[in-house]
């Protein structure tokens, strides 16, 4: 999938015949700024093959659904109250932040009460995890945050459950 998604986006972007079919499927889904640059599908896909290939299957899923959940509700926040609010140092607005952030730990929280786990750990990790995902796309990284995101709160979480004991 992931070498699918290459060959048409080097495709689109070398042939403008094919960039202007895609557009029209794609456009409005898309980016003003991915009309001529990559999207962010092949780093959505690069950053789930890697966390399934690196993270233990509960933080895998965790660390996708950040990226599948918490940074839509981030955007979509962002976008609609965004101007609300103060910008971080990168542009984006506290308020998709924060939306982010409550998204991710929303997820967290429905995630691990299916786990057998204290309910203070499942708290707690519900708290890192939350910021880990609502705040990777905030690390001063020039990496799209369709990689960041799962990547960073990957390891954020993996590290609090090795801490943890889990």
């Amino acid at each position: 999938l992931l070498g699918f998604d290459l060959f048409m986006e080097t495709a689109r972007l070398r042939i403008p015949a094919i960039n202007e079919k895609v557009m029209r499927v794609w456009g409005p889904f898309m980016r003003k700024c991915e009309v001529n640059r990559l999207s962010g599908i092949p780093f959505y896909i690069s950053a789930s093959i890697l966390a399934i290939a690196i993270f233990p299957k509960p933080i895998a899923v965790l660390s996708i659904m950040y990226l599948a959940c918490g940074d839509p509700i981030a955007s979509l926040f962002g976008i609609m109250y965004g101007d609300r609010g103060p910008r971080v140092s990168n542009g984006k607005s506290l308020i998709g932040t924060s939306a982010g952030v409550i998204a991710c730990m929303a997820v967290t929280l429905i995630f691990l009460s299916t786990q057998p786990m204290a309910t203070s750990t499942v708290l707690g990790l519900t708290v890192i995890g939350g910021l880990a995902g609502g705040l990777a796309e905030l690390l001063p990284l020039e990496v799209d945050d369709n990689f960041s995101i799962p990547v960073v709160s990957g390891f954020v979480l993996w590290l609090a459950f090795i801490l943890l004991g889990i």
